[in-house]
């Protein structure tokens, strides 16, 4: 069977330009994605990826005068699915000195958000909030009181167990100082006693930054710093299992780092493995090298076994220098651990960018002093966030080329196993310099996806951004991938399309359409531009999109906003074809024909 090219030429029929819902991430670091912008600050934004692409990010807001809180939900392309400027979450009293806070995208996509206000009075409560997709609150419009008392409690951090169930914990100082724990059900139930069980309790010692994840069966591991009272307190750093009853599951807490001090007001870092255990990253304070800072990372099992040595593994020996405020990703397809962390000098004010691998066995993958990123030199660096990527990490970066105040920009890099920087070395996310562009929160997708958000002051006051960034290093939308440069006529094959529009476009009549004379000057047509040229190609993939080869080529979005699409040449095709380039373009339309996104283009190569 041989395929054959109509030969007549066609044009889109030409109308006005509907008005479209555009996608939202976008392609100018200069400009960025403006999530909220409006009076008062906009504060400490947290964020968390969602099964489809999507995001949920969550801040504090001051434009009322109180600091409400504010959530909005993102598809995959950067589409708002909730109010523009976002859905008000609480306007509860709230104290004008924020204390960290938490958000989690749980198993069925909805947000769990928990933090403290002082709608009960001056001091702060814990409460946690859940909303789904569509904003419906889920635990109620004022979300659950987890404690309601007249002592000072901070820091909440929140966890889905296997079963479903949510684990809170968070810093009680009062007559007592301890870590407290509240499980509640997917109901919004609580399960442990009210106000929140004591999990850590230590004579003379106030524990305090609490962290919690997911392990093993429905258990959680929880982190904790033993004293955070005095500058001089004994500040090591403990990890322990609770099972559902908030009993500890491991014979005695692990000491994980015991040999120097931590930092005062220094939380340290907690992540999954994925498979039950715990990553930790921290960095502490060394009396042999006249207290300059060490950093290190840990991987625990779920039963609570130290997998790398005692103590931890030093990401750096470098002699005369701090390494500061590391942030650590587990790779599960390495088992590696990837940190990135800020090198500064004795005097700490020059600084740079490394970053390192620790094996399974604790090897350090990228030399005895890592690898660098950014030199230390002037240019401020502020604090590392890290995720996991392919078979490495990605990075990202607040910092200040100039060095001077109110400079900041965002970079990012990405690192592969063996630490070569895939995008050839760091790539601006934000070049807008402001101030105030270091609290950023940062995920990635299981479309490989990075997105990060920031406070921003460009506009006077401090605002939400956010920017993406792809596997490849580009930014922007990218709604359609091909998962071939080239196919052979000889053997035959098949070229297969993915197209991803985000759920705001779902129900959406899509068309794919084709080009075998290039994408220069494209045409324009049903309020659209096409980078595709007319030709018999095109002709062929506008008329007759069910041509027995084609696959998929109109059909419905389905309700993520996504759709497949195939072109199949059978062995033995038409041998004229050898060397064509077949571009191809995705068309959404509305109810009335109009065109309302155009995706870019991707081709391949027909081959003998």
């Amino acid at each position: 069977m041989r395929l054959l090219f109509a030969a007549t030429l066609v044009t889109l029929a030409l109308t006005p330009a509907a008005t479209a819902t555009a996608a939202q991430w976008s392609a100018d670091a200069g400009s960025n994605t403006a999530v909220v912008t409006r009076s008062g600050d906009q504060a400490l934004p947290k964020s968390a990826a969602t099964s489809d692409g999507g995001r949920w990010v969550a801040w504090f807001d001051n434009a009322s005068g109180n600091y409400d809180v504010y959530a909005q939900r993102y598809d995959s392309q950067g589409n708002e699915l909730l109010a523009p400027g976002g859905l008000l979450v609480s306007a509860n009293a709230q104290s004008s000195s924020l204390v960290n806070w938490d958000l989690i995208a749980d198993s069925g996509d909805n947000a769990v958000i928990v933090f403290t206000d002082t709608r009960t009075g001056g001091d702060l409560d814990v409460y946690a909030y859940r909303m789904s997709s569509n904003g419906t609150f889920l635990w109620g419009p004022n979300g659950v009181a987890l404690s309601s008392n007249a002592d000072f409690e901070a820091d909440p951090m929140v966890a889905e167990a296997n079963n479903g169930d949510f684990v809170v914990v968070w810093s009680f100082l009062g007559g007592v100082s301890t870590v407290r724990m509240q499980r509640l059900t997917a109901a919004g139930t609580p399960t442990l006693a009210l106000g929140g069980q004591n999990i850590v309790v230590e004579a003379g010692a106030s524990p305090g930054f609490p962290r919690v994840i997911p392990s093993s069966g429905n258990d959680v591991i929880v982190s904790w710093v033993r004293d955070i009272n005095f500058f001089t307190s004994i500040k090591h750093l403990r990890a322990q299992a609770f099972d559902a009853a908030g009993a500890p599951t491991w014979a005695l807490p692990v000491e994980v780092h015991n040999a120097y001090n931590l930092s005062f007001a220094y939380s340290p870092q907690l992540a999954s493995d994925g498979a039950g255990g715990a990553i930790l990253c921290w960095h502490a304070s060394n009396p042999g090298r006249g207290g300059l800072f060490e950093a290190f990372v840990q991987h625990l099992s779920p039963a609570g076994s130290e997998l790398l040595p005692s103590g931890g593994t030093m990401l750096s020996s470098a002699v005369g220098m701090n390494h500061l405020d590391p942030q650590a990703a587990f790779n599960p397809s390495t088992g590696d651990i990837i940190a990135f962390w800020s090198e500064k000098d004795g005097g700490q004010s020059q600084s740079g960018w490394f970053a390192q691998s620790v094996s399974s066995a604790g090897t350090l993958n990228w030399g005895a002093n890592g690898k660098q990123i950014l030199p230390v030199d002037s240019a401020t660096k502020y604090l590392s966030y890290v995720e996991a990527l392919g078979d490495g990490a990605v990075g990202v970066l607040g910092w200040a080329p100039s060095g001077g105040f109110g400079a900041d920009e965002i970079i990012a890099t990405r690192l592969d196993a063996a630490g070569t920087e895939v995008w050839g070395g760091p790539i601006a996310l934000k070049t807008t310099p402001s101030n105030q562009s270091t609290r950023l929160a940062l995920s990635v997708g299981g479309d490989d996806v990075a997105v990060v958000f920031w406070e921003d002051a460009r506009n006077g006051n401090d605002d939400i951004y956010a920017q993406n960034i792809h596997a490849d290093g580009s930014l922007g939308t990218d709604y359609l991938q091909l998962d071939t440069a080239a196919v052979s006529l000889f053997f035959g094959g098949t070229a297969t399309l993915f197209f991803d529009a985000g759920s705001a476009h779902a129900g959406e009549t899509y068309v794919v359409l084709g080009s075998n004379t290039g994408t220069v000057p494209g045409i324009n047509g049903r309020g659209l531009h096409l980078d595709l040229n007319a030709g018999p190609y095109f002709q062929l993939t506008l008329n007759n999109p069910t041509y027995p080869l084609f696959t998929g080529f109109r059909g419905v979005l389905d309700s993520q906003g996504r759709a497949s699409a195939s072109v199949e040449f059978p062995a033995g095709s038409n041998p004229a074809l050898i060397g064509s380039v077949l571009g191809h373009a995705v068309a959404v339309l509305d109810a009335g024909g109009l065109g309302v996104l155009a995706s870019e283009t991707e081709s391949f190569t027909l081959l003998p």
